[in-house]
């Protein structure tokens, strides 16, 4: 992980008084022990979600089970749908989501290596598309967050 990036985005939130929470799958938690590394990240993070399965992911980021059915989870939809949802609940003003296949095996027709990772900043809410499946599964995960810590740097810093 690059801990100069994630040093530099967390510092830069509490700087700018922008607050954050992750919904995250795939990652398992693994962006927001990145986070909470940070001295004084409790000023901007106050907590978040892990929902590995599918109806953790309905239950508490309000994910509709109907969305997941249509697009699988492994989409941009609901990348989208739980960045709004981990965002709705903790009245924050950044959410990230993660979602895919770490590996070693795929998920849904979806080659390991393969993630979706939402960004919602202030209501706007995006999604990028990963893919990496030459790595093994706690790099892809690390890869994941460092993604997303690129963004949030190149995107709202």
């Amino acid at each position: 992980m690059n801990t100069k990036l994630v040093n530099y985005v967390v510092k830069s939130l509490i700087e700018k008084n922008i607050s954050i929470t992750a919904a995250e799958s795939l990652t398992g938690g693994l962006f927001q022990s990145e986070i909470t590394s940070v001295p004084g990240s409790s000023d901007i993070f106050t907590g978040g979600f892990v929902t590995y399965a599918d109806v953790v992911k309905t239950q508490l980021l309000d994910v509709p089970a109907p969305l997941i059915q249509q697009y699988g989870v492994v989409s941009y939809e609901v990348a989208v749908a739980m960045a709004q949802g981990a965002q709705k609940k903790l009245r924050t003003d950044l959410a990230v989501s993660f979602t895919g296949a770490a590996g070693p095996a795929g998920l849904e027709g979806e080659t390991a290596g393969t993630a979706w990772i939402g960004i919602n900043f202030q209501g706007q809410t995006d999604a990028y598309d990963l893919h990496h499946p030459e790595l093994a599964r706690n790099d892809f995960r690390e890869a994941c967050c460092e993604f997303a810590f690129q963004k949030i740097s190149d995107r709202i810093l």
